[in-house]
């Protein structure tokens, strides 16, 4: 795969000025970078960056960060990443929020903390959640998510944006080309297949050993959740909903729609974390035995498996990791030659900088 030209026209577009203003000495010159966020805002931030303070909801804006091989350094990040237990927690994958300090919750972050920190930018990854930036005047705040796309100009020039922002446009177009690669060999493999031979998918958030589970949910058709079943080849049992949230469906909702494959996905029994994945089958093995869905696809054919969700469904190289596992589980001959664990492996290894053998953890189940 080649780039176009249009990468220079990106870092452009991605880094609105450039420029030197004199030191308090009158000699040295500091360098002011402005960049356009999500809102449409303006953000001029000092470089170089040396420390910032993470408000995200999910891991694709901060992955996307660590791929770019940052030598910023994350000193404060919400409750979620810190916290053992945490919904993003993960001691083997984020080793660096170990030891870093715990700004509050994602809905109601302690600002004043936050200042006293001094970070030299604030990245938050969501206009649901936004962080206030009233609140900490003086310290840049750069609200930008990055979530499972199949705009891949869109997905460019985002990861352009922050390659340029930290002087990684060259770590920026590896990344691209990496991810591009996959994307367009998911595409490729999978673009003859008629929609009648495509499997319905269902993939839902499932803890039955830790909540219990008589309601489900179902991600409508631009939906992560289905962004993600699409990405892999399959069809999601939420398109018919319009839009991009999710709903509250019952049992015979689903069975009604008869899926193919069932996807459940977890925090806690299936992760980077996770050396046995006796849970995991536990609640593989207590859904199908749920009468109510006997008769289900999925159910009698045991086409039922389970994804971690927070780092995984809600990071994972913006989703392309989970289509790589999924196409894996719904086209087994199709992409017999293609093994996912690896393409995690390089990812973890090349872009995330971090030594991790996927041999000794469970971050799907069961292995393709």
């Amino acid at each position: 795969m080649k780039f176009i030209k249009s990468d220079k026209l990106i870092i452009i577009i991605a880094i609105i000025s450039i420029s030197a203003i004199a030191a308090v000495n009158g000699y040295a010159k500091a360098k002011i970078a402005t960049i356009v966020d999500d809102t449409g805002r303006k953000v001029a931030v000092h470089m170089p960056i040396k420390t910032f303070v993470y408000h995200g909801h999910n891991c694709y804006l901060y992955e996307t960060l660590r791929t770019l091989a940052i030598k910023a350094k994350v000193i404060g990040a919400i409750d979620r990443f810190v916290r053992p237990g945490g919904y993003r927690y993960s001691a083997i994958y984020f080793p660096e929020f170990l030891k870093i300090t715990n700004i509050g919750l994602l809905k109601s972050p302690d600002y004043e903390l936050i200042d006293k920190l001094k970070p030299d930018v604030i990245f938050s990854d969501g206009a649901y959640f936004t962080f206030d930036w009233r609140k900490t005047p003086g310290i840049p705040v750069i609200i930008m998510d990055i979530e499972p796309t199949i705009n891949l100009r869109e997905f460019r020039e985002k990861v352009m944006k922050l390659g340029a922002l930290f002087n990684k446009e060259k770590e920026a177009k590896q990344y691209i080309y990496w991810w591009s690669k996959w994307f367009n060999e998911l595409k490729e493999r999978t673009k003859n297949i008629p929609e009648k031979d495509r499997p319905l998918v269902f993939m839902t958030y499932y803890d039955a050993i830790r909540y219990g589970i008589k309601r489900f949910s179902v991600g409508a058709k631009d939906n992560r959740y289905s962004t993600i079943v699409h990405m892999a080849g399959g069809r999601s049992i939420g398109d018919e909903i319009n839009g991009s949230g999710s709903i509250k469906i019952d049992a015979e909702w689903i069975i009604r729609r008869n899926p193919d494959v069932i996807i459940l996905t977890n925090n806690y029994w299936v992760d980077y974390d996770i050396k046995n994945p006796s849970k995991a089958k536990q609640m593989i093995d207590q859904f199908m035995n749920r009468p109510e869905f006997a008769h289900v696809s999925a159910v009698k054919n045991k086409r039922l498996y389970m994804m971690n969700g927070g780092h995984l469904v809600l990071g994972g190289a913006n989703g392309l990791i989970d289509a790589l596992y999924i196409a894996k589980w719904l086209y087994p001959k199709r992409f017999a030659d293609m093994d996912p664990q690896a393409v995690h492996e390089e990812f973890i290894t090349k872009f995330q900088h971090l030594d991790l053998d996927l041999d000794k953890t469970w971050c799907v189940y069961p292995k393709p």
